[in-house]
């Protein structure tokens, strides 16, 4: 009775074993079906632009490239030559009266009042300014000169009244920026 309880416990732990093999089987393919589930999906989920880098990385670097040449063509072209803003619109007349005002300047200033048109050896020459007039003297254009390919870029200016070292009526050039 013995040996008839042990061939049947041996025979059990046979089938056991053997189940649990079959299970041990089937966990394992249903991991490796489920592994490679994950695998498609991440493949599937991977932007088009870097399947194509894993696929085709000639044609991905050689577009990349492209991109950057056009973008560096459009940024290096600068802008269009033909269209100048310039701050004032306002028209210059002879005759007419304005007010000298440094266009450049922060604070009141003098604007030199040169005896001759766009000389700019006279500013560092004293013999060649006419006078300093301060900021808010009122001149009346007398004639206007082109220089640079600008149109009248200089500007003949009347004194209208004395101020500074400045006497009534006496002419000299400044630049047309210099007129408000």
């Amino acid at each position: 009775m013995s040996e008839d309880k042990s061939t049947e416990s041996g025979e059990a732990i046979e089938n056991i074993k053997e189940a649990v093999e079959e299970v041990v089987e089937d966990v394992k393919e249903t991991v490796e079906e489920v592994v490679d589930a994950v695998e498609g999906a991440i493949d599937d989920a991977k932007p088009p632009l870097m399947k194509l880098k894993d696929e085709n990385p000639k044609l991905f670097f050689g577009a990349l490239a492209g991109v950057v040449v056009v973008l560096g063509a459009v940024f290096m072209s600068g802008g269009d030559n033909g269209v100048k803003q310039h701050a004032s619109k306002m028209t210059y007349t002879v005759g007419q009266s304005y007010t000298l005002q440094a266009a450049n300047a922060l604070t009141d200033t003098t604007l030199k009042i040169l005896k001759v048109p766009g000389q700019m050896a006279s500013f560092d020459n004293e013999g060649d300014v006419i006078c300093n007039a301060p900021t808010g003297t009122s001149v009346l254009a007398r004639s206007f000169q082109d220089a640079f390919g600008t149109k009248q870029l200089f500007v003949q200016v009347e004194i209208q009244e004395e101020t500074g070292d400045c006497r009534q009526g006496v002419k000299g050039w400044t630049l047309k920026t210099n007129l408000k």
